[in-house]
């Protein structure tokens, strides 16, 4: 599958801004099962754009805008291609044996396996991971799906109960929220368990079985997890939706949780003392048929 995916966010200051420095991470993430075939970046009024990859490997791209501006416009276009994630294959060890591998892994993978900033390893998720505790003889992928269905039954998907500050306690406290939270719960609760767990920022592309018809609605950026599955590597669920991920899913970026992750935040100098953010998103599927030589896409 092939999808279109159009990431607009506008930025108005109260008084004009003289300098504004941002990081943004909308550059889809290539991987196993995911390609770009094009991505492209405008920023109004004219900036200094340099792109690197940071030390999770997430594609970023930096920008500096000196002139005086009202207004900041990021448009980030981008073409992909996905199949679906293969079936996770069998042997399954029990957990037993896989704790036996603790400490090396704890080196390996020591950013996924400990707490971080929306992340807190807390008292009372250490309380909440005790009733979702898993036993010796659970395979890792049996007991990650079973983690994964507790955590979407036990709470309510609730916007506006948390906001894009809340930590993995914040959901266990007023029993909702949304995909941000789901997943930084789900990651407290495998680290605790020793199995590694990364938080994945996207998109979630709506089903659209007619070419002509559009998504309705509004759409919004999607956030699940990866957990490390012996013999499998990292693993794609989700979380909100109590599920393995789909070629639906679109990976932009991974990380220890949202901090690592945010798809845009910077500063700016301004005479005024607010700016307001509007970000609009369009994720539509291609069913053109690609071209037999197809142009070079902009990287």
């Amino acid at each position: 599958m092939r999808f279109r995916i159009r990431h607009v966010t506008r930025f108005a200051y109260e008084s004009p801004a003289y300098e504004s420095h941002n990081e943004i991470r909308l550059a889809p993430r290539p991987s196993p099962g995911q390609k770009t075939l094009g991505f492209k970046l405008d920023v109004m009024p004219p900036s200094a754009v340099v792109d690197f990859k940071d030390s999770f490997g997430n594609i970023v791209h930096a920008i500096s805008t000196y002139q005086s501006h009202r207004e900041l416009l990021v448009v980030a276009d981008s073409l992909v291609e996905r199949i679906a994630p293969r079936p996770i294959g069998t042997p399954r060890r029990p957990f037993s044996d896989f704790l036996a591998g603790d400490e090396i892994r704890s080196q390996e993978e020591y950013d996924f396996l400990h707490p971080s900033r929306y992340v807190p390893l807390s008292e009372p998720l250490k309380r909440f991971f005790w009733m979702a505790r898993p036993s010796l003889n659970e395979s890792v992928p049996d007991y990650v799906g079973r983690v994964i269905s507790y955590v979407n039954g036990q709470f309510a998907y609730e916007p506006g109960r948390t906001n894009v500050n809340s930590d993995a306690d914040q959901i266990l406290s007023v029993g909702a929220g949304v995909c941000q939270d789901f997943a930084h719960l789900t990651i407290g609760v495998l680290r605790l368990a020793g199995v590694p767990a990364r938080y994945v920022s996207g998109y979630l592309a709506p089903f659209t079985p007619d070419p002509q018809q559009r998504p309705l609605g509004a759409q919004a950026t999607h956030a699940w997890i990866e957990a490390m599955l012996p013999d499998a590597g990292w693993t794609g669920f989700d979380p909100t939706n109590g599920s393995r991920t789909t070629e639906r899913h679109i990976r932009v970026a991974v990380g220890r949780d949202y901090a690592d992750v945010s798809p845009l935040h910077g500063v700016y100098r301004s005479a005024g003392s607010k700016q307001t953010m509007c970000v609009t998103l369009d994720v539509t599927q291609d069913f053109a048929e690609p071209p037999s030589n197809p142009a070079r896409c902009d990287q």
